[in-house]
């Protein structure tokens, strides 16, 4: 299925040219130079790239012959088209000169022996500046630029006209001739069922995200070790056992590479710990073209982006998570049957590593984001942006949970990463390491977020089929859930009768000293800091005493006195624990802020 959703995506990009997607027997490539040449016999070396809206230069996109591959130990220069090594004879600085001008004069060798079958005056002229041209010349100051673009590729121009030597007619009817036909079939194709000519090497796939460290690999999505047993099966080896047409390979490596690698990239990849993400849809969709956007920063994203539009589409695409299917139809007009893919690759020793793919209808999608959007649903601690701190999100990004489970400058784990992203997309349990990992750091770190507390009544709710309201809960009798009321409500007295006493806010309070045992163990602590409760009541106005002590009796009342305080909570109970605490500590400061706000109106 991978390989067939790819290769019937190469229809659907081949016709926008925003992808710039070439045919059968070219590729478009990363073009930084350009050698033009005059007709007086100068030339000059001019810099292709172009400035991106960050300030940096990028190389520019074009199309030309062959797919940018070479393999063995011998020379194979490109078709009118080359890097600086093969055109100018300019090496790497690990290589000597003579292995660079053996790779020049092969690529000289090669375009001499085609002026003999074809007439065309611009290669005449490429081959004569090729003959003229000695590596020498590169220290010219007028070519400072080769020094920036030793191991980059580039073409060769007509001064005074937009002609290309790789664009020559003459060239391509020849290139057309020998390399664009798809020759006799010898096999049947897995991915159409026709009779085709079998792929014996499957396209190299480009633009893989390297783990933190490691040096960029690219390599095939479809490979087999000659090791393997499966290298020779049924007296047939390497590829033609799994048979591919040549057709259908070039369309499906085209298609993903364009995703990966091509001017559209941002719009269809993303990035996951080591696995690299792309997503498409089988037909133009409004979530193909926000999806990423959305990913990387949930509903903040609208914040994010720039442009008007984008802006406009993300905010339709809210508006259909938050009110519900009937918003279905403002993102597509059939939801119903429109697919949506998601293919997850990381690189591997021989070929690209298939993490996982996810397909579903977009309506379908769309309600398991809805049903993730409920699962996290709670109180938030920032409802607006408070100084330099944004409000926070009511769908937060996946990253942002996975960031909560390490200390902050660390990498989370990049399987949990995959495994997060695969139940949000298929409403599966979530992974039960990001709960245990989040209690971890609440533990270590005696304070829950908004985000930590998200993510533990998303796997409660999913997983352990808990019911938990998105604000305080007065109805949740469960002992657990009422302990962390209750440690909210004790902390909250100790910082105000600390204030009345000495004017001063707390540098530390029970929740640095306790917390974490209180979780795990309450019996252990509660009756102490239930003792050191009752001194800082004293310092309470007696009304603010009364209205703590019915807090206090209503989180207690239902608690079974012959039953007492458990010695120990499993992590269930000390996820619940968690939850009370950040209800009740939020329902304390939002009483809080109404009084204030009273105060000053």
């Amino acid at each position: 299925m991978i390989l067939q959703s790819l290769y019937e995506l190469y229809g659907r990009l081949a016709d926008d040219p925003a992808y710039e997607i070439s045919e059968f027997g070219y590729s478009p490539q990363k073009i930084s130079f350009k050698i033009v040449l005059f007709p007086d016999s100068r030339f000059e070396i001019q810099d292709a790239r172009k400035t991106d809206e960050k300030g940096k230069l990028r190389p520019t996109y074009f199309k030309v012959p062959g797919d940018g591959k070479r393999s063995g130990s011998k020379p194979v220069p490109f078709f009118t088209w080359d890097n600086a090594l093969y055109l100018l004879g300019i090496p790497p600085s690990e290589r000597s000169q003579d292995w660079a001008d053996e790779r020049r004069e092969a690529f000289l060798d090669k375009h001499i022996a085609i002026l003999e079958s074809v007439d065309s005056p611009f290669l005449q002229k490429a081959c004569q500046f090729l003959r003229d041209w000695n590596p020498c010349m590169a220290e010219d100051p007028k070519n400072k630029i080769i020094s920036e673009i030793v191991t980059h590729y580039g073409v060769l121009q007509l001064a005074g006209t937009w002609q290309y030597l790789h664009e020559d007619p003459a060239l391509l009817s020849l290139w057309d001739a020998e390399n664009g036909g798809s020759g006799q079939p010898d096999g049947q194709c897995l991915i159409t069922g026709t009779q085709s000519k079998i792929a014996r090497l499957h396209p190299t796939i480009k633009g893989i995200t390297p783990p933190k460290g490691k040096q960029q690999k690219d390599g095939p999505l479809v490979s087999i070790d000659k090791g393997s047993p499966a290298f020779a099966s049924y007296g047939k080896t390497q590829s033609y056992n799994s048979p591919v047409g040549e057709d259908a390979a070039f369309r499906y490596g085209t298609a993903l590479n364009a995703m990966l690698n091509g001017p559209k990239s941002h719009k269809h990849r993303m990035r996951i710990g080591d696995t690299t993400c792309v997503f498409w849809t089988d037909r133009e969709s409004l979530v193909e073209d926000i999806f990423a956007e959305f990913a990387s920063d949930g509903s903040h994203a609208v914040e994010q982006v720039q442009d008007p539009q984008m802006r406009q589409k993300l905010e339709v695409f809210l508006k259909a998570l938050r009110q519900g299917r009937e918003s279905d139809l403002e993102l597509d007009s059939s939801p119903d049957s429109t697919r949506f893919y998601l293919l997850g690759l990381a690189p591997n020793a021989a070929r690209l590593s298939v993490r996982f793919f996810y397909q579903s209808s977009l309506s379908e999608l769309l309600s398991n984001l809805r049903a993730h959007r409920r699962d996290l649903e709670i109180i938030r601690e920032f409802e607006s942006p408070v100084g330099k701190r944004r409000a926070d999100s009511d769908f937060p990004a996946y990253w942002e949970f996975l960031r909560e489970t390490v200390r902050q400058g660390d990498d989370p784990s990049p399987l949990l990463g995959g495994a997060m992203l695969r139940s949000i997309l298929e409403a599966t349990p979530y992974p039960e390491s990001l709960f245990t990992a989040i209690l971890r750091r609440v533990h270590i770190e005696r304070s829950v977020n908004y985000i930590k507390a998200a993510a533990i009544k998303s796997v409660l709710v999913r997983n352990h089929k808990k019911s938990i309201h998105i604000m305080l809960d007065q109805e949740n009798k469960e002992s657990s859930y009422l302990l962390g009321r209750l440690f909210a409500i004790l902390e909250k007295i100790q910082e105000e009768g600390h204030r009345e006493q000495t004017g001063r806010s707390l540098d530390k309070t029970i929740r640095e000293t306790y917390f974490s045992t209180a979780c795990s163990t309450p019996a252990a602590v509660f009756p102490r800091i239930e003792q050191l409760s009752t001194h800082h009541r004293r310092h309470l106005n007696p009304g603010r005493k009364v209205q703590f002590d019915r807090m206090i009796a209503d989180v207690k009342w239902p608690q079974e006195p012959s039953v007492g305080i458990k010695k120990s909570h499993n992590l269930e109970e000390q996820g619940l624990f968690i939850l009370g605490y950040y209800h009740q500590r939020r329902s304390l400061f939002s009483k809080v802020e109404a009084d204030s706000a009273v105060a000053t109106a």
